[in-house]
């Protein structure tokens, strides 16, 4: 239940090591929400993939919310039920803008790749889905890397935070 800061290289695991435990959390609890922002399309999809494996035959569902893929189509499958949410920073704020995602309903947050994120110009996009996230909530910070403006997203999002280094 502790915030955690995960500092590690990209093909250390990570994806295992956050999915596997939030997948228990929603097992304890089915009505568990957790939203999952990536940098890019492609590791939106990848952790996608990854969590329909390892929650084959859980009847746990994921929704993936990405650009250059129907938004239509995301929008009528958050109709749907399901456990997680996995998107890039703009496609969700476009979703949220559409009332088609409430922040309220998820208690639980993954920013996988922050530090890309702030290369790539979202922090004001991460600013925006934090804001609107419920507290107390349950923030999972991965980088690669720590700078100053990582150190103070992480002041700014988590609260206590345990830190993970591999």
């Amino acid at each position: 239940g502790s915030d955690v800061v995960g500092i590690a290289n990209t093909g250390t695991g990570k994806t295992a090591a956050f999915l596997l435990p939030l997948i228990n959390k929603i097992l304890l609890n089915p009505k568990e929400r957790v939203l999952i922002i990536t940098p890019t399309r492609e590791l939106a999809l990848q952790i996608d993939e990854e969590f329909k494996d390892f929650a084959k035959g859980m009847r746990l569902f994921s929704v993936c919310c990405v650009g250059g893929a129907s938004i239509g189509r995301q929008i009528s499958e958050l109709r749907w039920n399901h456990n997680l949410v996995i998107g890039t920073p703009g496609r969700l704020k476009d979703l949220i803008e559409r009332k088609a995602i409430h922040l309220n309903q998820f208690s639980t947050i993954v920013l996988d790749e922050a530090d890309r994120m702030l290369d790539m110009g979202f922090v004001n996009d991460m600013r925006f889905l934090m804001a609107g996230m419920p507290k107390p909530r349950h923030t999972l910070f991965f980088s690669a890397t720590l700078c100053p403006e990582i150190e103070k997203m992480i002041g700014e999002f988590l609260h206590e935070p345990v830190r993970i280094s591999v």
